[in-house]
């Protein structure tokens, strides 16, 4: 007499089938996703490398050429992302804070719930003379899941809203400064510090922050490096305070 499976044998064999591609399918696709956004994260850090490499000699945000970055892919296109530069020459520290954005990439596909055209930016904070700080955003939570470590920011459209350019020293006063020339108005935190990038840089380092100095005018801690260089902030080694 011949054997053979039963109907609901083959019946509990497909379910169990079912179930498992229901389960394994997504993250089959999960991963995927994560392996191709892998590729902002990396590019980000070589330009990071660079940058601070290139800031070592002088007090600048330095353009990419003038760094020594090539993106990946062709003409700063790969298979996945589109990246540009929105700091086409270099920003020289003039006694204010400048921000940049110095790297973005841009999703040319989407990747599972990170949709298509989605951004991934470093912005780079000239705090104080020699003193650079990074920040890494990206603009949704979806995307934010492949890359872990990276800050949810709206980065906007492309450079817009960029100060990079717009902060570099100048004779021309801004549209500002010319309707009020005669106006004294009160120094403030604000006006002293970029107190959002000094946040974003604290929230941005994952790392050990063991010896930060607490800087109260923006509720945050500071490097040691940059805490010695900002309004406020006086003395050396375990002996430096900020008001």
């Amino acid at each position: 007499m011949k054997k053979g499976f039963t109907l609901i044998e083959i019946m509990v064999v497909i379910v169990i089938m079912g179930v498992l591609a229901a389960v394994g399918v997504p993250k089959l696709f999960g991963m995927i996703a994560k392996a191709k956004a892998s590729e902002a994260p990396t590019a980000a850090g070589v330009y990071i490398h660079l940058q601070e490499a290139y800031q070592a000699d002088k007090t600048v945000i330095g353009s990419w050429k003038n760094i020594g970055y090539e993106a990946p892919g062709t003409n700063g296109v790969s298979s996945y992302f589109k990246y540009k530069s929105c700091a086409d020459e270099d920003i020289v520290y003039d006694g204010n804070q400048s921000v940049a954005i110095g790297w973005i990439a841009t999703s040319l596909s989407g990747l599972n719930d990170c949709a298509l055209g989605s951004s991934w930016a470093v912005t780079v904070s000239i705090l104080a003379e020699r003193s650079l700080v990074y920040a890494t955003n990206v603009n949704s939570d979806e995307c934010a899941k492949l890359t872990h470590n990276w800050t949810v920011a709206n980065i906007g459209d492309e450079c817009e809203g960029n100060s990079g350019n717009t902060q570099q020293a100048s004779n021309d006063p801004g549209p500002q400064q010319q309707q009020q020339p005669d106006e004294q108005t009160q120094s403030s935190p604000s006006q002293d510090v970029d107190c959002q990038a000094l946040k974003d840089a604290h929230n941005a380092e994952h790392g050990n922050k063991n010896g930060w100095v607490d800087y109260p005018r923006c509720g945050t801690k500071v490097p040691p490096g940059v805490a010695k260089d900002l309004p406020g902030c006086s003395g050396n080694g375990n002996k430096l305070q900020c008001e």
